[in-house]
């Protein structure tokens, strides 16, 4: 089966040299007219076409205090958006709507003057843009770099075009930083506006809350009311039992009723002090303590909080400020583009390789279907009696 496979390939071959032979005036012509007619153009007709590349760095953003602004206040990756503050996605994307917004395209034609080096006579200025966009490229390459191409018939030209289409990218890409810096810094100017006047307002309040009840700090406070109770309370057993040892002794004497009119003395003192007589001095009253606590805590905590806030949204609003005042290089052009002389368009090998393959194929196609319908008319087939209508047609329409 292998053999019998192999010599019908061989014959098949053979048929279709032969058949090119058969006709070797007419495959010749349909091979090499249109070879030497590609030749001719890509050598002197199709002007050549080059390329200028540049590899820019995406913008990157420090978010060192917005991180901290987040953690502190229990924000999460949302700070960022509510702030209006982006991070480097989103900045990355910005570039990119940069470079392929009609703005920096509009501006490129206008300063290179393209109409004219286009030749450009079309009525709509979408065309012309259209015409620049074919011939310009921006993408992501594997470094997750930005590669900005442009391809024109003058070397020189494209190289230019990419050095001002990164200048203005770069400035765009600047005031729309400083755009975004401004509606930041107004927004923390405004929230510590608001923040200083709530500060201003809690610390008064709670001033207030100390003055009107006593209450300055409850953890001193409390610990020396209770060592006053204590030692007050020591002292009336004390003398409870020394009235307890005088009476059993002697009896109601004198002395038991000086010792008597001290437990009485120290019964209202411990009194007062339970129900906050002596709030003046300090002395807390313990029924109330836990609420006079609990209140001063919350009051405590949230000055605290206002502060922690007003400190952050200070140092935000400054860094906001200098933000919106530096104009620095954001892209920064790892791969600078240069007068690139070498042709990217057209490619004369693979072009002429192509035209040649194809001229060959359809020139063997053509004398192998002849040669098939000579073989037809010796034998005199119904396909040689249409060949010879078909060929009588055309001898009729010129006569």
């Amino acid at each position: 089966m292998q053999s019998q496979e192999s010599a019908g390939i061989v014959e098949v071959c053979l048929r279709l040299v032969n058949n090119n032979l058969r006709h070797l005036k007419l495959f010749l012509a349909i091979l090499l007219l249109p070879t030497i007619a590609a030749f001719v153009a890509v050598m002197w007709v199709i002007k050549p076409v080059y390329g200028a590349t540049a590899v820019v760095t995406p913008p990157s953003t420090s978010q060192s205090s917005l991180s901290g602004l987040s953690s502190m206040l229990g924000g999460g990756s949302g700070m960022g958006s509510l702030l209006g503050i982006s991070g480097s996605d989103e900045e990355a994307n910005a570039v990119w709507t940069i470079f392929n917004s009609w703005e920096l395209h509009d501006m490129v034609i206008k300063k290179f003057n393209l109409a004219e080096h286009y030749k450009f006579k079309g009525k709509f200025h979408a065309d012309l843009l259209k015409r620049f966009r074919k011939n310009f490229g921006v993408e992501m390459n594997k470094e997750d770099m930005f590669a900005i191409w442009v391809e024109d018939e003058d070397y020189k030209l494209a190289a230019e075009m990419v050095s001002f289409m990164l200048e203005k990218a770069d400035s765009a890409f600047n005031a729309f930083k400083t755009a975004q810096a401004r509606q930041s810094r107004i927004y923390f100017q405004s929230r510590l506006d608001s923040c200083e006047r709530q500060l201003d307002s809690l610390m008064k309040e709670f001033v207030k809350f100390q003055v009107d009840n006593n209450f300055y700090d409850p953890e001193v406070q409390l610990e020396s009311t209770l060592k006053y109770l204590s030692a007050l309370q020591a002292k009336r057993e004390e003398v409870s039992i020394e009235m307890a040892f005088e009476k059993a002794d002697r009896g109601e004497s004198k002395r038991y009723e000086e010792l008597s009119k001290r437990y009485q003395g120290m019964n209202t003192a411990l009194s007062g002090a339970l129900k906050g007589r002596q709030e003046s001095v300090g002395i807390v009253a313990l029924q109330k303590s836990p609420e006079l606590s609990s209140e001063y805590l919350r009051r405590e905590a949230e000055i605290r909080i206002q502060e922690a806030l007003y400190k952050l949204l200070r140092q935000q609003n400054e860094e906001m400020r200098l933000e919106e005042a530096k104009m620095l290089t954001n892209l920064h052009i790892l791969v600078p583009p240069w007068e690139n002389d070498k042709k990217v368009y057209p490619l004369r090998g693979v072009t002429l390789m192509f035209v040649f393959a194809v001229s060959a194929i359809f020139a063997t196609i053509i004398c192998s279907l002849l040669s098939f319908l000579e073989g037809e008319v010796t034998r005199g087939s119904s396909v040689a009696s249409e060949w010879k209508n078909f060929k009588g047609f055309f001898k009729k329409s010129k006569v």
